[in-house]
């Protein structure tokens, strides 16, 4: 339990860096232009999408994470580690629905479930296209997606190919 646990603060602490809590509090946040739906405490399509979103972008995230696993010399593929990360993932989700209980606890609309649910589709579409620039498949990405990610990337290449990035440098 204790590794769930350091999967999960790892995967917060890697949201404080990025700037993930500050897109989901921007977007989740923006008075201005808030649609109706975020005001209403019943749960609408608009949530329904929202999780959906989340959970597509967390599907994709799982296939090229495992294709840059498979690359990887470092990496182990065990099923130890695709366990972790499938309750890491519903730990997320379970994190979103328990935004939307404070939401209802709070009399808050749906505000504490967007902010969560956008930091944490901010952060996986984070690390999904840095996965995408370290696989070497840039050409099928617009450049300014990819250049937004380039710490990101970098990390990663250290992460999954340490040994080819010492050569390269």
């Amino acid at each position: 339990m204790t590794e769930i646990m350091d999967l999960l603060r790892g995967q917060l602490s890697k949201m404080n860096v990025d700037g993930s809590w500050i897109f989901g509090a921007v977007s989740g946040g923006l008075t201005i232009a808030i649609p109706q739906w975020i005001y209403k405490s019943e749960w609408s399509m608009s949530h329904s999408i929202l999780i959906g979103i989340l959970i597509g972008i967390k599907a994709m995230e799982w296939l090229v994470g495992g294709r840059l696993a498979k690359l990887s010399p470092v990496k182990k593929n065990s099923s130890e580690v695709a366990i972790d990360s499938a309750i890491r993932d519903v730990i997320i989700i379970g994190m979103c629905a328990a935004g939307y209980g404070f939401d209802f606890l709070f009399n808050t609309g749906s505000v504490i479930f967007v902010i969560i649910t956008a930091a944490f589709i901010y952060h996986n579409f984070y690390s999904l296209v840095a996965n995408i620039g370290v696989l070497g498949w840039e050409k099928h990405f617009p450049m300014w997606l990819l250049n937004w990610v380039d710490n990101e990337i970098a990390a990663k290449k250290e992460k999954y190919f340490p040994v080819r990035n010492k050569e390269e440098k």
